[in-house]
């Protein structure tokens, strides 16, 4: 990333900051929201799962939600809540890229920062890895408070940091074509419902996979289309739907993220507000067929 580069990207989010002071949050969410499901959303009586995530992100203040949110703290959140699943070893603790030192990190590793999401460097090959261009990003992504970005407050009040993990190779002695690079939960009120399959092909496309906890292909999309082929069940799917359903115990809904070794359930994150409340969802219908199994609690939030 050049000086021009980042001076652009840094400018960008400043003009996104200053936004948020003149737009409300409530204003951003319903205009973003509109924008995918093509009419004005209801988010102070919200039907659909979009909605409902909207609405927990204007009214839900619970401050375990920032726990959950920082890629440092879940860590300790994890391990209280099961034993079923791995964590990629830590590697590092930065406090800026400057303390990052390139000789003490192996051949493989991954950067990322605990505040945000879409900051992580994936270093395979450490003699190949463009070491200015990953400073460059990661140092942006220091300087940038995610909330004015996307308003998902559970981000605001994280003290940003820089991980550096373990590189996760799943596709050892797999095919690549029918091996999820992570499956995405779906826990409404403590169990483990919808699971979302990630898989790219050898040649780059990406698709997305819905299936139950039967793993039986569901009837809609999320994103991305289904793959064109079946896809078998993984390796220790129902050790990842029991360690979801231990994690998300005390939570009304969230979204598990899991990757499945032969021989581990490796976790990922935990997420409050998967595509910050924003899903493309086809057909239509099921938004709202998902949004019914998550009930929100009676509170007078919702009359604000």
């Amino acid at each position: 990333m050049n000086r021009l580069k980042y001076a652009c990207h840094y400018a960008e989010y400043l003009a996104k900051k200053i936004r948020a002071g003149m737009v409300d949050d409530k204003t951003f969410h319903i205009s973003r929201l509109q924008r995918v499901i093509n009419r004005k959303p209801d988010l102070i009586h919200p039907r659909t799962l979009s909605e409902k995530i909207c609405h927990r992100l204007l009214f839900d203040r619970n401050p375990l939600y920032t726990r959950l949110a920082d890629k440092l703290a879940v860590r300790e959140y994890i391990h209280s809540k099961t034993d079923k699943l791995t964590l990629a070893p830590l590697l590092g603790i930065y406090r800026s890229v400057k303390e990052i030192d390139f000789a003490l990190l192996p051949d493989k590793f991954v950067l990322k920062c605990n505040h945000d999401s879409g900051s992580a460097v994936i270093c395979t090959d450490k003699a190949a890895l463009d070491k200015p261009r990953a400073l460059a990003k990661l140092k942006l992504a220091m300087k940038k408070n995610m909330y004015y970005s996307t308003r998902e407050w559970q981000y605001k009040n994280i003290t940003p940091v820089i991980l550096c993990e373990t590189y996760i190779d799943l596709f050892a002695n797999r095919i690549k074509e029918t091996t999820p690079e992570m499956l995405r939960i779906h826990c409404f009120h403590g169990i483990a419902s919808i699971i979302e399959a990630d898989i790219t092909d050898s040649a780059g496309n990406e698709y997305i996979n819905v299936y139950d906890r039967a793993w039986q292909l569901q009837p809609f999309q999320m994103e991305y289309p289904n793959t064109p082929y079946a896809v078998s069940p993984p390796p220790r799917l129902y050790q990842a739907l029991d360690a979801a359903q231990d994690v998300a115990r005390d939570i009304d809904y969230c979204r598990v993220d899991l990757m499945l070794q032969s021989d581990a359930v490796v976790f990922s994150e935990i997420t409050l507000s998967p595509r910050r409340g924003k899903l493309k969802i086809t057909p239509a219908e099921w938004d709202v067929k998902l949004g019914e199994m998550w009930q929100l609690p009676e509170t007078d939030n919702r009359l604000r």
